[in-house]
């Protein structure tokens, strides 16, 4: 422990939860807090938060943070390497199994704390020095292989973005020039109220139920004691989520149903494939204006005039059959691939937490 100087500058560090180590906080000034006295790091010291150890905020000290102080919240210990091997307990304090037995029981859990003893009290598989090493050496092969794994999984973010371009790529090569969104589509306002006749209305698709970029529908819920307005849409209406639009939610409806008002109903007048004008709304081009006119706004709202002033790629009649085709085999293969994704990051989500509970059951 030290004592804080008033006119000294310290360097703070946190723990994130879920085993995920140690965090840099901005420095401070002795005079910045309420804190007398903190605890100075040292390389190889194990450290805990009071209030988060049950959901994994236990981490040891690197190089990075040797000489980086923590509030009396954390309790610092040291270890004893008569007994135990540092890079095993590092894996050790990473484990959902340990996390478990710190869990505080009854009510309010998240205001209870874990005591020094507490952790100290706690039985752990503790293997002789030697097999320490051997599971500590084999966990970190296999960490490291892990996140390699997990490092070279595309972001859904860049998955997004290569849908939308994608978008560009196929319409560009068969238009020819382009039209406005308002020479294609009217916008239909067809409001409903609570207690009106909702018509062939069977279910409610809102901006959740609409996937980011991909233009699939993810849900919908069954029609029952409706608050607020709604508007009707039909099959061939695109519905267009212009609250965030950055979001990218556009979906060409197969069927009828009600909407949020944070969605624009369009009706394809006929002049153009609705599917063309559907990939047209979604590609990049388009997201990226609809982006320059909202970016400086605190909640993104895209005004309608914006919208039906957008350019869409013109799809000439003799082309339209082809382009309406590549288009849909480009979004199946799109939304497969994110759903390979997701499965893949689902299968490493619960691989690390495996492999430590193979290592300390005497099975790795």
């Amino acid at each position: 422990m030290v004592d804080l100087e008033s006119d000294s500058t310290y360097a703070i560090a946190g723990i994130y939860s879920f085993g995920r180590g140690l965090i840099a906080r901005p420095e401070i000034r002795g005079d910045e807090t309420a804190y007398q006295r903190m605890a100075r790091l040292r390389d190889g010291q194990i450290v805990m938060s009071k209030l988060n150890a049950w959901e994994g905020a236990l981490a040891t000290v690197d190089d990075e943070f040797d000489g980086a102080y923590v509030s009396p919240e954390y309790p610092v210990f040291s270890v004893n390497e008569k007994n135990a091997y540092p890079a095993y307990l590092k894996h050790l304090l990473a484990w959902p199994g340990l996390w478990d037995q710190l869990t505080p029981r009854g009510s309010m859990v998240r205001r209870k704390r874990t005591t020094p003893a507490t952790l100290l009290a706690t039985c752990v598989p503790l293997p002789e020095l030697a097999e320490q090493r051997r599971v500590a050496d084999k966990l970190d092969v296999l960490m490291a292989q892990h996140s390699r794994a997990m490092s070279d999984v595309p972001s859904q973010k860049a998955l997004r973005q290569v849908a939308a371009a994608g978008l560009d790529r196929v319409l560009s090569h068969w238009a020819n020039g382009t039209v406005r969104v308002d020479q294609v589509c009217a916008s239909v306002n067809d409001t409903v109220h609570p207690g009106d006749d909702r018509g062939q209305a069977e279910e409610f698709v809102g901006l959740e139920h609409i996937a980011p970029h991909f233009g699939e529908r993810i849900g919908s819920r069954p029609l029952g004691d409706e608050k607020g307005r709604k508007f009707r849409f039909a099959p061939g209406d695109i519905l267009y989520g212009y609250l965030r639009p950055y979001l990218n939610k556009v979906w060409l409806a197969d069927r009828h149903g009600l909407c949020s008002v944070e969605q624009y109903v369009l009706r394809p007048n006929g002049a153009m494939p609705a599917e063309l004008i559907a990939a047209g709304l979604r590609s990049k081009s388009v997201l990226d204006r609809v982006l320059d006119a909202t970016h400086n706004l605190q909640l993104p709202r895209l005004r309608s005039g914006l919208l039906m002033a957008m350019e869409l790629p013109a799809i000439p009649q003799e082309h339209r059959e082809q382009a309406t085709a590549e288009i849909e085999a480009y979004s199946q293969r799109v939304i497969e691939l994110e759903k390979r994704q997701r499965r893949r990051d689902d299968l490493l989500t619960v691989l690390r937490p495996a492999l430590l509970d193979a290592a300390f059951s005497g099975r790795l």
